[in-house]
């Protein structure tokens, strides 16, 4: 029997995690439904003999594929390759899913045709305690857009403009992945922009499933959310960038894209301006610093006026409407609201 979900955990040294993460899928009336692959990205830890734990013991539900490092994206495009259920889902090695939303989603699936299925997710504080259960936790965004309706198809062109989904909302039919070549950089951080915006150019339809099914866990060692991480890796979070913008200016040409959809990936591409200005205001401010955001952000109005125009960052908008007068006093806030 078909399996009608590819869960894909992207597995680096997680042994502290991946149990937690394994054991969120065994949810018996779900199994002969899922495939877990999990892609061993180089662990040199525990992480491989816990997979192949799982196995042995389900060995019709997980499989586990070890490549070389090739960092997040690299374990996603293994994960396309490879992936034998209907729809694809990305879950972290150290997140997990809830079972009561994942068994809601899981039924969703079964009985939609829709290219994308969305979900709700939390932010999950870890402050080392023991029991995940007792973890601070906080929704993000609580409902898609005012007056969804759940269980609907929708047309995805006539809800864009109020959607913004992440890569823990989407799961999304393997064959859009797969036909149209979807590929992440690899060796880089940063890449869930690129998963959740490059198929958007093939999505004609989505639904909406109401809870949260993910668990985004935050507060670990090592994350690359965290601003010294962000700092330390900006040539990665540049290289993210400058990938999404040579996406953008294929779309209507060798990428057809209507132009809905394309106003959407402005808004996507956006956002993450907002983060690459935070990383620029993040360091001490300096008469050059301040020279180099401008000329940034006036290259931007220049060539990408759509992506420009989508902002809804407080402080670029801030520094915009004083002309940069207000640099210091941004960059001031920005690094006391980062400590």
């Amino acid at each position: 029997m078909g399996k009608i979900l590819t869960v894909v955990v992207p597995t680096y040294n997680a042994e502290k995690y991946l149990r937690d993460n394994l054991e969120s899928f065994k949810i018996p009336e779900l199994m002969e439904d899922l495939e877990i692959l999990i892609v061993n990205d180089g662990s040199t830890d525990h992480s491989l003999e816990i997979a192949e734990e799982y196995v042995r013991q389900y060995p019709d539900t997980y499989r586990v594929i070890t490549k070389e490092n090739g960092g997040h994206g690299s374990g996603i495009n293994c994960g396309i390759a490879n992936a034998r259920g209907t729809y694809f889902k990305v879950v972290d090695a150290d997140d997990w899913v809830g079972e009561k939303a994942f068994c809601d989603l899981v039924r969703t699936l079964k009985t939609s045709n829709a290219d994308v299925v969305y979900s709700g997710f939390l932010w999950t504080y870890d402050n080392g305690e023991t029991d995940k259960t007792k973890f601070q936790t906080k929704a993000e965004i609580t409902i898609p857009f005012e007056g969804v309706e759940y269980q609907k198809t929708y047309s995805f062109d006539s809800i864009a403009d109020k959607l913004y989904m992440k890569m823990h909302n989407m799961t999304i039919k393997t064959e859009i992945l797969r036909e149209n070549q979807i590929n992440i950089d690899e060796h880089c951080y940063y890449v869930d922009t690129e998963y959740i915006t490059y198929p958007i150019p093939y999505v004609k339809t989505i639904c909406f499933v109401d809870g949260f099914v993910y668990y985004y866990r935050l507060g670990r060692a090592g994350q690359s959310v965290g601003l010294e991480k962000m700092q330390k890796n900006e040539e990665n979070y540049n290289k993210v960038l400058e990938s999404l913008l040579k996406f953008y200016r294929q779309l209507g040409n060798q990428v057809p894209c209507t132009e809905i959809k394309k106003q959407y990936i402005a808004r996507l591409i956006a956002r993450v301006i907002a983060g690459k200005f935070k990383i620029m205001l993040s360091f001490s401010p300096s008469a050059k610093k301040k020279q180099q955001i401008k000329q940034y952000d006036q290259n931007l109005k220049t060539q990408y006026r759509d992506i420009y125009d989508s902002n809804i960052n407080k402080a670029v908008s801030l520094l915009r409407k004083t002309q940069y007068h207000t640099y210091y006093l941004v960059n001031l806030m920005v690094r006391s609201m980062c400590r």
